[in-house]
Order: C-alpha cells, then sequence, then structure tokens
C-alpha cells in the first residue's frame, strides 16, 4: 500500500489535526471566558450546569457548554491521534515523521487530559503544572500538524532557507506562551493564550517583574523572526497560502493587542485567544511545508549519459 493510494489515512490525519487544534482553541476560549469550573465532575457535567435557565444566560462567561466542548475535542483527539498511528503504519514508504508523530500527539493529549482532569476537580496544581499541560497540548498540535504535512507531500523537496527561521519563530511563540503562566498575576489574563500586551499586565510586573520582561523581549524577538520568515517565504509560490495566514493572524493579534491595551476592554479576550492561537497554527503549518513541500523552482534536468560505443 502506497502513500498516495490510502485517501482514508489522509483523511484520519486531517480530521485528528483538527482535533487537536479545535482543544487548544477552546482551551484558550476556556480561560478568556472563565468557563474551566462550570462543570465541577469530569468527563462529564451535572444536567443542572447545562439547563439553560443557568450559566448560558450569559453567551460566553463562565458558560459550560464552552468547557464541554473543549473536553469533547481533547477527548477525541486522543483517539484519532492513535488510529492515525495505526494507519500509517500499515502504509509501505510512509514517511517517518507520519509514523511516528501520531504517538507524540497521543502522547501530549495524554498529559494534557490528566492535568485538566485536575485542575477541573480542584485538585491543586503547581504553575509548572499547569505549563506542562500546556506545552503537551500544544506539542500535540504540532506534531499532527507536521505528521499530516508530511504524509500528504511525502517526497517534495524542503526549502531550507525558510524552514530554518520559521522553525526558530515556532520555538520562540512555544516559549512565549508557556512562560506566561510563571509570569501571570493573580486574576490576569496573561496565564491565557495571548501575546504580552493584555491590559492587566501591570498584575504580572507586580507579581513575577522578571518574567514578564523576559515574556515582552520573547514577543519582540517573536514577531521580529516571523517577518523575516515571511519575506523569505513570499518567494516561494507553495508556501503563499501559509505565509499569508501567519501574515494576516500576526497583524490581528498586533491590532487586538493595541486596541485591548489603549482602550482598556475586556470584551475581546474571545478573539483575542483565538487569533494567538490561529497564528501559533499557521506558522507550524508554515514551518512544516517549507521542511516538506518543496520550492516551487524547477528541478535541474538530468544529464544525458554518454553513448557508449
Amino acid at each position: 500500500m502506497s502513500v498516495g493510494s490510502s485517501p482514508v489515512t489522509v483523511r484520519v490525519f486531517q480530521l485528528t489535526t483538527v482535533c487537536t487544534l479545535l482543544a487548544v482553541a477552546l482551551g484558550s476560549v476556556v480561560c478568556a471566558t472563565e468557563s474551566g469550573f462550570e462543570c465541577g465532575n469530569w468527563p462529564g457535567c451535572t444536567a443542572d450546569s447545562l439547563l439553560p435557565s443557568g450559566p448560558l444566560s450569559s453567551a460566553l462567561f463562565r458558560n459550560p457548554w464552552i468547557e464541554m466542548l473543549h473536553r469533547t475535542s481533547a477527548i477525541l483527539a486522543g483517539p484519532l491521534a492513535v488510529a492515525s498511528g495505526i494507519l500509517a503504519a500499515r502504509l509501505r514508504g510512509a514517511p517517518l515523521a507520519a509514523r511516528v508523530l501520531p504517538w507524540v500527539s497521543v502522547a501530549g493529549a495524554l498529559v494534557a487530559g490528566i492535568f485538566g482532569r485536575m485542575i477541573v476537580l480542584g485538585q491543586p496544581l503547581p504553575v509548572w503544572g499547569g505549563a506542562a499541560d500546556l506545552t503537551s497540548a500544544l506539542t500535540a498540535m504540532a506534531a499532527m500538524v507536521v505528521a499530516t504535512v508530511a504524509l500528504r507531500l511525502s517526497g517534495a523537496r524542503p526549502v531550507p532557507a525558510v524552514a530554518g527561521p520559521a522553525w526558530v519563530s515556532v520555538g520562540t511563540v512555544l516559549a512565549l506562551h508557556v512562560t506566561s503562566l510563571f509570569a501571570a498575576g493573580p486574576g490576569s489574563y496573561t496565564r491565557c493564550l495571548s501575546w504580552p500586551v493584555w491590559g492587566l499586565i501591570a498584575a504580572d510586573h507586580a507579581a513575577n517583574p522578571i518574567v514578564s520582561w523576559v515574556r515582552l523581549g520573547l514577543a519582540v524577538v517573536a514577531a521580529g523572526l516571523i517577518v523575516g520568515t515571511l519575506a523569505r517565504a513570499r518567494q516561494h509560490t507553495a508556501l503563499r497560502r501559509p505565509a499569508l495566514a501567519v501574515a494576516v493572524l500576526l497583524g490581528l493579534v498586533l491590532v487586538l493587542a493595541a486596541v485591548i491595551r489603549l482602550s482598556g476592554t475586556t470584551d475581546l479576550g474571545v478573539p483575542y485567544s483565538l487569533a494567538t492561537v490561529g497564528l501559533l497554527f499557521s506558522l507550524v503549518l508554515l514551518a512544516a511545508r517549507a521542511s516538506l513541500a518543496g520550492s516551487s523552482a524547477p528541478r535541474p534536468a538530468p544529464r544525458p549519459e554518454p553513448v557508449r560505443a
């Protein structure tokens, strides 16, 4: 069985990637809307909490349906990643990334699920535990993105000039998000997926000034790296779509950050977090395609063999 003859496997990989993306995106929405404790048990929710006469009077804030949607996507991501790993193992000629990375995603989903359950049930979770939870979820998402790209574009030519800066950008953005948990002050939105420009940043400086400044520096470096990566990616036709997505989402993150910072509004937390997640996802996609998708430049024609007498 060849990679190209298994559209079912490709669809399972794509569905798994969507579920991991939804798990991260909805997790950020749960944080932004403070919906994480609206279902007191796990994995289900009490019937009283889901009645329309209850917390649903507020469309987003402390909404148990958001929490349950997050749990559903997170719970589905694990079994789908297992299925992806099994299907890839049965493919003859499947790339190494497609065979190994689904199991990395399984491990990430499992660790994130364990820490998520602890949080919901009110068990004490140190800051490093929250950082491990976030790192595991983001790793699961990134692993499935790369695995899916590898499966679909097996044998294509890489673009090292873009892949290197793109992966450095991804690593810097991941560090930016993980350190947010160590920088967040009491009640600060910084603990959610965001860049360090939220209006409550004063609380972070008061509680953890050194980490807050480090995180601010990481944001400046990350933005510069992303811009440099985009400048290189625009020269390659195969990379223009993911590069455009990264550019649009980076611009949206910066615009929303400016509006939030200048106006002091707390009503843009959901779109801000979703834009932040979308930016990271698109950046990983760009890095994966640059590593595997190939340049639009034509391959050199093979030299003709000399005619033997």
